[in-house]
């Protein structure tokens, strides 16, 4: 799988593949007999894989500096946690 130029795209087909397989394995555990909770481990687990593999082959952040990499893990987190402290007194104090 190689065109004129000489780039190879057999990783990404590769990649493919995996992310293919992930996806199928994903939808399923809900089969597998374990309870809810390992169920949704499980499913969180295997996104978490996926998201690993295409940021790191199709978004080609294996390639970047460790310090804007960090940028891409964390500000996801950040959102989280702001929703979170922003949406938490509006649960515990007017549920």
């Amino acid at each position: 799988m190689e065109v004129s130029n000489g780039v190879s795209y057999a990783p990404y087909v590769i990649i493919w593949v995996w992310l293919i397989a992930l996806l199928v394995g994903g939808t399923f555990v809900s089969y597998l007999p374990v309870g809810k909770t390992g169920i949704v481990l499980l499913i969180l687990g295997i996104a978490l894989i996926k998201t690993l593999l295409v940021g790191m082959f199709y978004m080609h952040l294996k390639s970047e500096r460790s310090v804007s990499l960090w940028v891409v893990v964390l500000f996801p987190f950040l959102l989280v946690g702001a929703t979170v402290l922003l949406i938490a007194p509006a649960i515990f104090f007017f549920a």
